[in-house]
């Protein structure tokens, strides 16, 4: 007898459980709190090695090499609870969700980027004509000034 294909591989189960929010946050806590501990007592155990074999058993390496696990710790713990500030991570709106663009319209990168294209155009043109202002200027300085090397050279011909 065949299986019917509507029944759920073996291993797998038919509907995943749903985790909550609050065991999600929980969990993520418990990492950051584990990262915190590991990582401060990596950098306190770094620094007072450097300070016994280097720098003649003063403090600051012992400071410093804590702060550095701290710090990296906290870095977790931001990229953790927050992935968009992880550089290239971007979150996509669900189909279902109001904000979700449709087939038809462009997304807000493809606005943006034709604004922007547009401003650039913009800006492009006038340069050029703010240049073009400039060259004309400065013709008719030389101009002005030719002018006026003429008149003194008159004058000092007279004298």
């Amino acid at each position: 007898m065949a299986s019917s294909s509507s029944q759920p591989a073996k291993g797998l189960p038919a509907n995943p459980p749903k985790v909550s929010s609050e065991d999600i946050i929980s969990q993520k806590t418990d990492l950051c709190i584990s990262n915190a501990i590991v990582k401060a007592g990596l950098g306190f155990g770094s620094g007072v090695l450097l300070s016994v074999i280097l720098f003649r058993r003063r403090a600051f390496p012992v400071w410093l090499g804590t702060g550095f696990g701290l710090g990296s710790a906290w870095t977790d713990c931001e990229r953790s609870f927050n992935p968009v500030a992880i550089p290239g991570v971007r979150i996509l709106p669900s189909p279902n969700s109001p904000n979700a663009p449709s087939p038809g319209q462009p997304s807000v990168l493809e606005r943006l980027s034709e604004k922007t294209s547009g401003l650039f155009d913009k800006s492009k043109d006038l340069a050029q004509d703010a240049s073009e202002k400039g060259k004309e200027i400065a013709q008719d300085a030389k101009q002005k000034g030719k002018e006026v090397q003429k008149d003194l050279e008159e004058k000092v011909r007279k004298v």
